[in-house]
């Protein structure tokens, strides 16, 4: 069976930005939301908990979420083509409290559309609080290679 990744895509953004509508806090707030802005051009997603919801409000399974994020070029993948292994080390900034979680990147387009389009959100969403610790940035910078990396507003020191 061949599956339209464009239909499904569609189908997540509009999930997306429905239940942003609801719910705001779903994006862009440290401690309790699903993806976080890191700088203008990427969002943290948490995994698994991002696709598992994106899915629920598409009705698509977590793995065809995974799929389509990969092949729409809505999911960084590094240079081998696979999401980034390791969990991060990311904090709030102003609290000293970091934590280690497992996340993926998302191009910031393809969730700002979702607010925009189909959320009533008059624009994009701005960069939240939250940081990943510098000693990571060589690895980032390797994750990265290709493509944009994550700007250096997304970096600091708990």
């Amino acid at each position: 069976m061949l599956v339209d990744y464009a239909e499904t895509l569609t189908r997540l953004e509009m999930g997306l930005g429905r239940h942003y509508a609801a719910v705001p806090s779903i994006l862009n707030v440290p401690g309790v939301s699903a993806a976080l802005k890191l700088d203008p051009f990427y969002y943290l997603a948490l995994r698994p908990l991002f696709c598992e919801l994106l899915g629920k409000w598409a009705g698509v399974p977590p793995s065809r979420v995974v799929e389509t994020l990969a092949r729409t070029g809505n999911l960084v993948l590094g240079p081998d083509r696979a999401r980034y292994p390791r969990p991060l080390v990311v904090f709030e900034e102003g609290t000293g409290v970091a934590l280690r979680l497992l996340a993926d990147f998302v191009p910031a387009e393809c969730i700002d559309r979702a607010v925009t389009v189909y959320g009533q959100e008059p624009g994009p969403l701005p960069v939240s609080g939250l940081r990943l610790a510098m000693e990571q940035k060589p690895a980032l910078d390797a994750f990265f290679a290709g493509t944009t990396p994550l700007a250096d507003l997304a970096f600091g020191t708990p």
